[in-house]
């Protein structure tokens, strides 16, 4: 994924959070929180992902 991808992903979960704490729905405000939980989770794991396979382990040393 790439970083353009990211940032998007990362303006989402912004504007989720910007809508959450703009609404008096609070169980709309709730959805949204979620949404953004849930993609900031995302993000993470797609970080997480890319960290890993930019500095694969090393095979385990022969003993």
């Amino acid at each position: 994924m790439d970083d353009a991808t990211l940032a998007n992903m990362r303006a989402r979960v912004a504007q989720c959070r910007r809508l959450a704490g703009s609404i008096t729905d609070a169980r709309a405000a709730a959805i949204l929180r979620q949404m953004a939980d849930e993609g900031e989770a995302d993000i993470a794991r797609v970080e997480a992902e890319r960290v890993q396979a930019e500095n694969p382990m090393p095979p385990p040393a022969a003993t």
